[in-house]
């Protein structure tokens, strides 16, 4: 019974630095689309676009460490954001290497993308929220104070 208390507690770290790098992901990912050549291609010869794609990564990453952690507690409430937080990002993965390998770029493989970086960031932080509403709900109870009679 020990494991979902400390699997609650790793999973609060890793959504808080999931939710981390997403926002570093999002910021490259608007530095990228700003000061970018004309078209992209598949070389990661310029380097914000090298970054976003490692960051990319490390998400997944922590997306996959999210899912496992959640299936730990064995509570539907975290498993279900965190299989949409994996899912999301491998589909955002997915989009952003088609919009970068096709030429010209398609604006609709941008808009995927974004759109399931937005579903990401929205599961990782109903993630944080359950987490953080778990712990509230499931402070240790006051005892009751015993009263005689009326108060002097």
């Amino acid at each position: 019974m020990e494991e979902a208390p400390r699997a609650h507690r790793s999973l609060r770290y890793v959504v808080l630095a999931t939710l981390l790098l997403l926002v570093g992901q999002y910021l490259l990912g608007i530095w990228t689309s700003a000061y970018a050549p004309a078209s992209f291609t598949t070389s990661t010869s310029y380097p914000p676009l090298g970054w976003h794609y490692n960051l990319g990564f490390a998400v997944f990453f922590l997306s996959l460490v999210a899912v496992v952690l959640a299936a730990l507690t064995r509570e539907l409430r975290l498993v279900a954001p965190a299989l949409a937080l994996i899912v999301s990002v491998v589909l955002a993965g997915v989009f952003g290497r088609v919009y970068v390998a096709s030429t010209p770029n398609n604006p609709l493989d941008s808009f995927a993308m974004g759109v399931m970086f937005l579903v990401a960031f929205g599961s990782a932080a109903s993630l944080a929220f359950s987490l953080r509403s778990r712990s509230q709900r499931t402070s240790p109870p006051v005892p009751a104070r015993a009263s005689s009679g009326p108060a002097t």
